[in-house]
């Protein structure tokens, strides 16, 4: 088994000191937001909508999940109520305050892999004493199957022979008595 040359590494990067949906203190429900704003479901996602493609907040700043179990924070409840009652002036000052997320792509990882190296060094060291092992253990397989064969041979051959002779014996026995 030959070693690698390139190395992979499979990495979860949490963001951490940075604002994001982490940040946001209070999340609410769809029909919490509803209630509170009065407004029916297509509304609610029309409003968000524009507040996304409008005045460029960033949609994790305004709600997580998905489908039911879709959560809208406190920021979303703000903008969302300056939306309703017009207060175009306050919302765009509001949404100015909004601190920007650090998109994923931009975070980094320490990762060492030292250790993860001499795993992946010691597991292909393994693998190939394995093999040969495997390999071993089939041929001396192979030659117990081939000797039992032989045995097996020289004894059917002996019977055969003995079966062969004491007919031969029967037979002239036989014609001895006639």
């Amino acid at each position: 088994m030959e070693r690698e040359t390139q190395d992979v590494i499979d990495v979860e990067a949490e963001q951490i000191d940075c604002p994001g949906s982490e940040s946001i203190s209070r999340w609410y429900s769809a029909a919490q937001i509803q209630s509170v704003l009065g407004l029916n479901k297509a509304a609610l996602q029309k409003a968000i909508t524009k507040l996304t493609s409008i005045y460029d907040i960033e949609l994790k700043s305004l709600r997580r999940g998905s489908a039911r179990a879709t959560e809208y924070s406190q920021t979303a409840l703000d903008a969302l109520e300056l939306l309703g009652s017009g207060k175009l002036s306050d919302l765009r000052r509001f949404v100015d305050e909004i601190p920007a997320t650090v998109p994923i792509a931009e975070s980094s990882a320490i990762v060492f892999l030292d250790r993860h190296n001499e795993i992946a060094v010691t597991s292909a060291s393994a693998a190939d004493d394995n093999l040969t092992q495997i390999n071993s253990l089939k041929s001396g397989l192979l030659n117990s199957y081939r000797e039992l064969g032989r045995t097996l041979g020289r004894q059917a051959a002996a019977e055969v022979r003995q079966g062969f002779t004491d007919e031969v014996r029967a037979g002239l026995e036989s014609l001895q008595e006639s």
